[in-house]
Parts: C-alpha cells; sequence; structure tokens
C-alpha cells in the first residue's frame, strides 16, 4: 500500500476540511477552483491509498466515515499549527512579539491565571498572549483539538478521563450568594429550608461545580427547585442577582473577590461540606513549549504532584 502521507499538502487537508463542511463535492470544487470529476478521482485515490472510505455518499452529498473524522481532527489541528507558525513568523520578521501561548481558563480560575500571567510576561516580555475565558467542557475540547495550550479550571468529571496532563492547584468550598440588600443577607443565619423560596442561578449540568453542589443538595436531603436558571456567564449571572431576588452558588473565592467589589454578598449558611478542586490541564502526548512550562511554574499550586487524567 503506498505511503499516503507523502502525497498529501497542506491545500489537500484544507481542501478534506472544506468537503467535511460542505457535504457537497461540487461546492468545493468551485472554492478550489478546480473541476468536480477532478476532485473526485482524487478523494477516490486518496481513499484508495489509505484503504478506507474517508466520506459516505448519501442522498444528500457526502458525510465523514469514522476513519475520516478521525482524519479530519488531525488535519484541523496541522492546519492551525501552519497557521500559527505562520503568524509567529510573520511577527518575528517584523521585529514583534516572539512566542505565543494561548490560554482557556474557567470563570473561577480568572484570579489565578491573572497572577501567573503578570511573572509570565516580564519573564517573556515578547511572548504573544490570547486568554480565553469559557466554561470546562468546551475549553477541553478546544485544548484536545489544539485550539488552545492549557486550559485552567474546575477539576473533576469528565476531564479526569481524557488524555490530559493535569496539576491541582488548589481546593475550596463553594457558597450561595446574592444581592447586597437580599432579605436573606440581613438575617444572621440561614438554612437550606430558607433557600426554598428564592429562585437559583446554577451551573449548567455536568460541570464540576454543579456536581458539588448537586452532592451538597444529596447530603442535605434537599431537592434543587424546578425553576432554576443555568448560566455559565458570570457577568449574567451578577447582573441578575443585582437586579432580582435570585440565589446562585459560586466558588469561595469567586464570591469573595464579588463581595469584595460591593457587587454581592455571601450568604450565611452552613459551609458546605462539599468542595472542588481547581487545576491546570495541558495535552499530555505534547512537550510544554518554553512558554507553557514558564506558564505553569508562575501558577500558584498548592499540590505539587501532577498527574494523568486518564
Amino acid at each position: 500500500m503506498a505511503d499516503w502521507t507523502q502525497k498529501l499538502k497542506l491545500h489537500h487537508l484544507k481542501t478534506l476540511v472544506a468537503i467535511a463542511e460542505q457535504g457537497n463535492l461540487s461546492r468545493v470544487a468551485k472554492m478550489m477552483n478546480i473541476s468536480q470529476p477532478a476532485l473526485s478521482k482524487w478523494l477516490t485515490g486518496l481513499e484508495d491509498d489509505m484503504g478506507i472510505v474517508l466520506f459516505e455518499r448519501h442522498s444528500k452529498g457526502l458525510r465523514p466515515s469514522d476513519g475520516g473524522k478521525l482524519l479530519l481532527e488531525h488535519a484541523r489541528r496541522l492546519i492551525r499549527d501552519m497557521e500559527r507558525s505562520h503568524n509567529e513568523l510573520e511577527r518575528f520578521k517584523q521585529g514583534g512579539l516572539v512566542g505565543s501561548l494561548h490560554i482557556g481558563c474557567s470563570p473561577v480560575a480568572t484570579d489565578c491565571v491573572s497572577q501567573a500571567i503578570l511573572p509570565l510576561l516580564e519573564a517573556m516580555p515578547t511572548l504573544y498572549l490570547n486568554v480565553e475565558e469559557k466554561v470546562m467542557t468546551p475549553l477541553l475540547h478546544d485544548l484536545l483539538s489544539g485550539v488552545i495550550d492549557v486550559v485552567v479550571g474546575r477539576v473533576g468529571g469528565r476531564a479526569l478521563k481524557l488524555p490530559l496532563q493535569y496539576r491541582v492547584l488548589y481546593t475550596e468550598p463553594v457558597c450561595f450568594v446574592a444581592r447586597p440588600d437580599h432579605p436573606l443577607v440581613l438575617r444572621g443565619s440561614i438554612s437550606w429550608q430558607d433557600l426554598a423560596p428564592w429562585r437559583w442561578i446554577v451551573w449548567p449540568g455536568g460541570t464540576p461545580i454543579r456536581q458539588s453542589i448537586d452532592n451538597a443538595l444529596v447530603d442535605h436531603g434537599v431537592m434543587l427547585p424546578t425553576n432554576t436558571i443555568e448560566s455559565a456567564s458570570m457577568n449574567v449571572t451578577v447582573n441578575l442577582l443585582q437586579a432580582s431576588d435570585m440565589v446562585s452558588i459560586l466558588s469561595q473565592r469567586l464570591a469573595e473577590r464579588y463581595q469584595a467589589q460591593g457587587l454581592i454578598k455571601i450568604l450565611a449558611l452552613p459551609p458546605i461540606e462539599q468542595k472542588g478542586s481547581v487545576g491546570v490541564f495541558w495535552r499530555s502526548n505534547e512537550t510544554p513549549s518554553a512558554a507553557l512550562q514558564r506558564f505553569l511554574d508562575c501558577l500558584p499550586f498548592e499540590h505539587s504532584q501532577p498527574g494523568n487524567a486518564r
């Protein structure tokens, strides 16, 4: 069987991605400025060389087979790597920034990421830095696909089943919060039953912090209210809290930060035993770049031993 890897060039990878996205050879041929028969012949030849079907033909066009999805995953990563290399070399030629690091962080981790960025830039002042804030599920997907280099956020759930290296930064409890003049804030202490009449804003199902609060509810024999609002946006959550009598659940450090700014108050609920860990994740099948290693060194670790997520 021919070594098909020797025949593939960057524009071939882009063609495969275009076929997957468009699902139509005629449209892709027009985009690539080639004839449809020539494109069909090339794809058939590649499938013959690989010994697998990359795209399944059906009434509405083409869709990737399981083998095709695997190839497309690598193709997209290679395209991104080449584009990133091109951008970094262009900046280098222009005497600008050298090297790059793409960081993903969940809302709970923005403080420790910020603390690590300052010494990172002192050590590497010409580094191109990109920071993106999301919840953990899309961040971990972007990390695995090569869109970002490192993720800082909640440890737990699906994250520990992925082929990633991770390290715990710290462990903290979760707490309930409300607007500063909420009726519950005026009480010296409250019970779980006192929370029942108020509408809750909770993190989306499946997120580590949501799992922590779900476990706490089980521990206290409390049911999650049926009229909850799921929000992965801290800005939306804080705005809703300030404009209503809703209550929400945050990590202790995040809640203390917003409370110090006068935006919310931590409610005097008895301590919630369920705790969550915040950690850093990076790909285990790659040697960390100089920028990534420096960033890892700058993070405030309370736990020293790294681990494998899977």
